[in-house]
């Protein structure tokens, strides 16, 4: 059963190194993290989506690429850690074909078509939920960020 819907997603920040000297093939590394913000009664999310791709060979990074996405999400029944855990699933099932589309026409836009990301496999039970954040007028009584949802 989904708990999550996306109503909107944006591209927030781009970094990108490419100082490749020659043409020809590269091994990447490629790593990625995300983090989901629940509103106070568990009725929408904030997710950001990380992913970061640098080359192997390199040791000075000739190519890097981070790329930052953000989705607004509809939830339901976001109240218990098990459902958060499967919303942050949800989550990252659903902002990984926009995050491959962005990654894919930056790399071509630099000159390296053909990029295509690897999904990963995201265990539901392997995911933290933190109920307590640093305090401040910035966040949430449950700790999380204070959002500003559309």
């Amino acid at each position: 059963m989904a708990n999550a819907a996306l109503i909107t997603q944006k591209l927030q920040e781009v970094h990108l190194i490419n100082k490749l000297e020659r043409p020809g093939q590269i091994q990447l590394d490629s790593s990625f993290s995300l983090n989901v913000s629940f509103s106070p009664d568990g009725s929408r999310c904030l997710g950001k989506l990380q992913q970061t791709l640098r080359d192997k060979e390199f040791a000075g990074g000739k190519l890097t690429l981070t790329v930052e996405l953000l989705g607004v999400f509809q939830c339901t029944d976001a109240t218990n850690d098990n459902v958060k855990r499967q919303i942050h699933a949800e989550v990252y099932d659903q902002l990984f074909p926009y995050m491959q589309v962005q990654c894919s026409n930056l790399a071509a836009a630099s000159g390296i078509p053909g990029l295509m990301l690897k999904k990963g496999v995201i265990d539901p039970n392997s995911i933290a939920v933190n109920k307590k954040g640093p305090d401040g007028p910035d966040r949430n009584p449950d700790g999380g960020p204070k959002l500003t949802l559309l």
